[in-house]
């Protein structure tokens, strides 16, 4: 598929989708879209990595022409937009024998991370789906800033996934999702995904403001994600013996993946980290429920089941650290603590209260499309390696994030010459019992996702992401390709750099 590339920026900035002033599907120009699509089998389910699914979303439009209308779960369903997007429209251009003009539907799941883009697509698992249908999409108007919003969900087998890491790193106990952790894919099941490395994303390390100038190499910080030690003096001698308070996610989430092999070599060496889990430190309850009192003298571990929830775990750790403490606290009620709501590795409700007027310094796991929440008055900053430096951005596409202090920064330029190594390969995951029609549109979908171009064009990935090694660079500004890559493009080999 060819877009003229001015149009596709065009439409990114513009956000891709123009409603008509209807209140709900039924009645609207998007109603015989709809029904069409749905009555004919056109609708392709892709389910997976959070972390990209904004750019994923935009991607999917471009594929569209005239008017495409964006669907997202409804206050009722009990699913967040970040859970689900979907986008209907008429193709382009062909697809296979999907002639150009031909009504599709696209759903983007995002809950439950990237493991959701790898097991059950290669298993052909029935998974949780948003219903996108004319009984059940009864408000909005289809438009970006006021989509169609759905009060049902059903299940349907994804017809690809996204994953963060290649789907073989999504091994054993410690990357796979579940209550007690669901079995690993074994190697007829990996055979049966083809799957596509379409761009780097850079991950990064972000700590509350409450640790201003603290400096940390990778070793001191896989120190802290393997649990080897629990308080900010056992890193830096100059730092207080205060509890080191971890903000990671749930087993199965593609961050988490990046994150254990980065800091631990799991799985890719018999000889690894085992990753600090919930069970570290006094935090967790054992049930549904995690107390960070602040005053142990040990690691405290709090799992989140998406990178909203980390950002909010490293904001209550800074409100409730600055918050007036209540020695009458209560628990039980939440009286003295600061608290929000997560889920885990199951999806079942989770709630994390932090004690207030409490030392809670906190330091999580992220990808660095969070940056726009790293800023000079947000409560955490993304920091630097070997060094004592934190990048920050206004979030202005246009504008370079900012980096003050020492060390190396994750900045694009030191992401794209291999300095900054911290990183997963976003990977697009085909199993072979999608073809035909479907896959000749997840093909067109790759294609425009591996693009650096479409890349530049979104603030998300703007100075976070570039294209794999070998991919043309089309983008105006050029500078959005990896210049270093994976020895024979295998994650668990070394970065090696093109000169």
């Amino acid at each position: 598929m060819k877009l003229n590339q001015l149009s596709i920026l065009c439409a990114l900035a513009c956000a891709g989708f123009v409603g008509q002033a209807s209140a709900q599907v039924a009645g609207s120009a998007a109603e015989a879209i709809i029904n069409d699509a749905n009555s004919n089998g056109r609708v392709l389910y892709i389910s997976g990595a959070s972390a990209v699914q904004g750019g994923l979303g935009q991607i999917a439009g471009s594929l569209f022409t005239g008017t495409n209308y964006f669907f997202t779960p409804s206050g009722t369903s009990g699913r967040s937009n970040s859970d689900y997007r979907a986008y209907a429209g008429k193709l382009a251009t062909s697809a296979g024998g999907w002639a150009a003009g031909t009504n599709v539907i696209i759903i983007n799941r995002a809950r439950g991370g990237s493991v959701q883009g790898v097991n059950p697509v290669a298993r052909g698992t029935s998974i949780e789906s948003l219903a996108v249908t004319t009984a059940s999409c009864t408000t909005g108007t289809g438009a970006g800033n006021d989509p169609f919003r759905c009060n049902t969900l059903d299940s349907r087998v994804p017809d690809a996934g996204v994953s963060d890491v290649a789907p073989r790193l999504f091994d054993g106990s410690y990357n796979t999702e579940g209550e007690p952790a669901e079995a690993a894919l074994n190697a007829t099941e990996l055979a049966s995904l083809a799957a596509t490395p379409i761009y780097g994303l850079a991950f990064g390390v972000p700590i509350t403001k409450n640790l201003p100038s603290v400096s940390l190499n990778k070793t001191a910080v896989s120190a802290i994600m393997t649990g080897n030690v629990g308080t900010w003096n056992q890193v830096n001698a100059t730092l207080p013996a205060d509890d080191i308070l971890l903000c990671r996610r749930v087993n199965g989430s593609g961050t988490q993946a990046v994150n254990n092999l980065y800091f631990g070599n799991y799985p890719c060496s018999a000889s690894f980290n085992v990753p600090a889990d919930r069970n570290a430190g006094a935090a967790w309850n054992g049930v549904n429920e995690f107390i960070v009192e602040g005053n142990t003298g040990a690691l405290n571990v709090v799992e989140n089941s998406s990178s909203g929830n980390v950002r909010t775990c490293l904001d209550t750790a800074a409100t409730a650290a600055a918050a007036a403490f209540n020695a009458a606290a209560n628990p039980t009620t939440g009286v003295g603590y600061t608290s929000y709501t997560t889920a885990d590795r199951a999806g079942n409700p989770v709630t994390v209260r932090m004690r207030n007027g409490r030392p809670h310094k906190a330091i999580g796991v992220l990808s660095m499309d969070s940056l726009n929440a790293s800023t000079t008055t947000s409560a955490w900053t993304f920091r630097s390696l070997d060094g004592a430096g934190e990048i920050t951005w206004n979030g202005a596409i246009g504008t370079a994030p900012v980096t003050t202090g020492t060390g190396k920064f994750p900045t694009l330029a030191s992401f794209v010459d291999g300095t900054w190594d911290q990183q997963g390969w976003i990977s697009f995951n085909l199993p072979s019992t999608t073809t035909g029609n479907k896959a000749a549109l997840a093909a067109d979908f790759v294609t425009q996702a591996r693009s650096p171009a479409i890349l530049q064009g979104l603030a998300s990935l703007r100075w976070v992401a570039a294209g794999i090694p070998g991919v043309t660079d089309n983008s105006p500004l050029g500078g959005q390709v990896l210049r270093a890559g994976y020895l024979n493009g295998d994650q668990c080999g070394p970065l090696n750099r093109d000169f």
